[in-house]
């Protein structure tokens, strides 16, 4: 399969508005958002907020690709006379460079307290404190630049625990969040790993495998059914998807928490946050806290103890 990837570079403020039209394009409504980093000497960075940013998505070349590209380019002329947004750019790609075009936007990264993302094609020494995520994302999306991602690693650093055993990440791209989830657990903690797009799915074994945790995560396809009971409870659920998603599965997500268990959501725009929450809180599910990372929100629930 050959495939177009579409890139613009836009003003911070329209970085929201932009992956919305993307993702309505995108194969599996995926958007690639690269923020401008300033490196250190000490292999860190920061990320320049007032630089401009990148937002990329890829869809198959097909009968709709031109209409695809004359709908998004009409509404990136609109955008434009409101912020910054520069020429839509589209170029082809076969399969094996649409694998292989993530990696030029990739560098090791320090996420929290003690995550680290390595790309597996680049060498570091980790510090003593540090817990390694070795991540090749290939063709799926996670790849801990997004704020969302961010938001998840961070909540994960102050939840999971060493006395959980059943976690749960629902719509795992890359399985960097269960990966994240498994080095912060103890010895007898399980990850399910699941989601919805085959490839993904491919990608997240491999990346299970690279970090030697297949006797610890379990990737399989598929998402929760509110119709079918779970296998299992969970003391831990991270779902980095969508708003619309995260409301449409809300007692899904209730129903496979153990007593005080905790939900950490994202993929949520701040404009739509509350209505994730209402509907968190309408399946009986007790919102904690926001977390914010520019325009995107991670809304944490806990169920209630009984």
């Amino acid at each position: 399969m050959d495939w177009l990837e579409f890139a613009v570079q836009v003003d911070p403020e329209a970085v929201e508005a932009v992956s919305e039209l993307f993702a309505g394009v995108g194969y599996n409504q995926g958007v690639v958002i690269e923020e401008a980093v300033v490196p250190h000497p000490d292999e860190d960075y920061h990320v320049d907020p007032a630089a401009p940013v990148s937002v990329r998505t890829y869809l198959p070349v097909g009968a709709d690709a031109e209409a695809a590209r004359q709908r998004v380019a009409a509404a990136l002329w609109h955008l434009g006379q409101l912020r910054p947004v520069g020429p839509l750019v589209v170029r082809p790609m076969r399969e094996e460079d649409w694998a292989d075009a993530w990696k030029s936007h990739y560098q090791t990264q320090r996420i929290g307290r003690r995550l680290t993302i390595k790309p597996s094609w680049l060498e570091y020494t980790p510090a003593p404190d540090e817990l390694i995520i070795e991540l090749d994302p290939g063709m799926a999306f996670g790849t801990g630049l997004h704020p969302t991602t961010r938001l998840c690693l961070r909540a994960l650093e102050d939840f999971v625990t060493p006395a959980m055993t059943q976690i749960l990440d629902l719509g795992t791209g890359s399985a960097i969040l269960a990966i994240g989830a498994a080095r912060l657990g103890g010895p007898d903690l399980r990850v399910w790993a699941l989601d919805v797009d085959p490839v993904a799915v491919a990608v997240a074994a491999e990346n299970v495998a690279r970090n030697g945790l297949a006797d610890q995560i379990a990737v399989d396809a598929g998402s929760l059914d509110p119709a079918v009971p779970p296998p299992r409870q969970y003391d831990l659920i991270v779902a980095n998807i969508l708003a619309r998603v995260i409301i449409d599965l809300a007692p899904a997500l209730a129903a496979v928490l153990v007593p005080g268990g905790v939900v950490i959501t994202s993929g949520i725009l701040a404009e739509r946050g509350d209505e994730v929450s209402v509907a968190l809180t309408a399946a009986g599910l007790r919102v904690t806290e926001r977390r914010a990372d520019g325009d995107w929100l991670a809304i944490i629930a806990m169920s209630n103890e009984r």
